[in-house]
């Protein structure tokens, strides 16, 4: 009797033993288990040396099995055991290197470390560098500092553009300056016809010297746009790190991953900014009374307590834009360039002194007061006049609908 029910488990194992419970597929050595079968069955003995034999012979399987199934089991849950060091964690360096098979020296590398992946002014800077990096081969520090060099030269036209504009607007200060004291005035008093016709004498002088104001401010949006892409795109280079970053500064910035222990590239960009201020500005026509130029020379100095822990990285930019901030000022502000370039020239003394006399008159507060009350009342002026143009439009629209001639058929004036 233990003899059949024996050679009822050997033809279906996997309902005595529970094998189906423990793996997910039959071993080989039990899905034709027909050597044991057919023992069992053709020798239906009730010796107890082959009950034991026979028992022995299934435990031994099924512990086969069970080893056999356990080693094919994935025991690394995803991860690369060469990343994970023998504390159980890993550091950043070998992680990068394990993400990807290229080096900063070929085309795509910086995509493949998570970097460029997208159009945003950081990604763009990104690419930019990686291809002065890969075709030149110079160094990080280097080739930062080019970059930004060329990508000013490139921009450089904008502030020209822009520098002759201003240059051109304070020829006619006086008059300008007339005028919108005058439309003030009108504004005031509720004069909609004396408004009008002031707006259209100050949109004719502007005309009549070629001054369109839209000029004045693309040059520093652009300016803007590509500073901070170049900064956040510089820090994410240098927090990664990119490959050759740790060692590819000069001097005694050797790791532009770290901050400048001496603080020297901090002071170095700090004077480069006041000089840049102290002469204008980057179109160098940007005038200031004496107290206001005194705050913006220092404003650069002061910044040295928020980027002493900055990467020398991204210093190396900042320094590099400075240089070439002042090297831009001081082009534009000479005369003979700006005689070669056929640009409007400046004034320059005579326009310092009225920023002083306007700046001892008013005060640096009440300056900046007038500016953001001008501001308010030029933001005003547009809104009631869009505001009046979409009234004309509207009233236009509902005469045109009340004049309209509607032709009926036959059949309509029947009915």
């Amino acid at each position: 009797m233990f003899l059949r029910l024996a050679s009822r488990g050997l033809r279906k194992p996997s309902t005595v033993i529970g094998l189906r419970q423990f793996i997910v597929a039959k071993p080989p050595q039990l899905r034709t288990p027909t050597i044991l079968s057919f023992g069992a069955v053709r020798f239906n003995s009730t010796d107890a040396a082959k009950e034991a034999v026979n028992s022995e012979s299934v435990s031994q399987a099924v512990k086969d099995a069970l080893n056999s199934t356990s080693s094919k089991f994935d025991t690394t849950l995803g991860f690369d055991p060469d990343t994970v060091v023998a504390n159980g964690t890993s550091s950043v360096t070998d992680a990068v290197s394990h993400v990807t098979d290229l080096t900063s020296d070929q085309l795509g590398y910086l995509h493949s470390v998570g970097l460029v992946d997208g159009w945003y002014p950081s990604d763009i800077m990104q690419e930019a560098l990686e291809l002065v990096h890969v075709f030149s081969g110079m160094p990080w520090w280097l080739t930062i500092t080019l970059t930004t060099i060329g990508i000013r030269l490139l921009l450089f036209p904008l502030f020209m553009k822009s520098s002759n504009t201003m240059a051109k607007s304070q020829l006619i200060m006086p008059q300008t300056k007339r005028l919108r004291n005058e439309i003030n005035t009108a504004v005031s008093r509720g004069d909609q016809r004396m408004q009008q016709i002031k707006m259209f004498q100050l949109k004719q002088l502007n005309k009549k010297y070629g001054i369109k104001y839209r000029d004045m401010f693309i040059s520093p949006v652009i300016q803007m746009t590509f500073a901070m892409g170049a900064f956040f795109g510089v820090r994410e280079m240098a927090n990664l790190p990119v490959e050759g970053f740790s060692n590819g500064g000069s001097m005694w910035f050797t790791d532009l991953t770290a901050a400048d222990p001496y603080i020297g590239l901090q002071l170095i960009s700090a004077c480069l900014y006041a000089a840049s201020f102290k002469w204008g500005g980057e179109t160098a026509v940007a005038q200031y009374g004496p107290k206001m130029k005194k705050i913006f020379m220092a404003l650069p100095f002061v910044s040295v307590l928020f980027t002493w822990n900055l990467s020398a990285g991204v210093m190396v930019y900042l320094t590099a834009n400075g240089l070439c901030s002042i090297v831009q000022s001081r082009l534009l502000r000479s005369d003979e360039f700006r005689k070669w370039a056929k640009m409007a020239p400046l004034n320059m003394q005579k326009a310092e002194a009225a920023a002083a006399d306007e700046e001892k008159s008013k005060g640096m507060m009440g300056n900046l007061t007038q500016q953001w009350d001008d501001m308010k009342t030029n933001a005003s002026i547009r809104t009631d006049m869009e505001e009046k143009a979409n009234k004309a439009i509207a009233l236009q629209k509902k005469k045109a609908r009340s004049s309209r001639v509607i032709i009926k058929k036959r059949r309509d004036r029947a009915n």
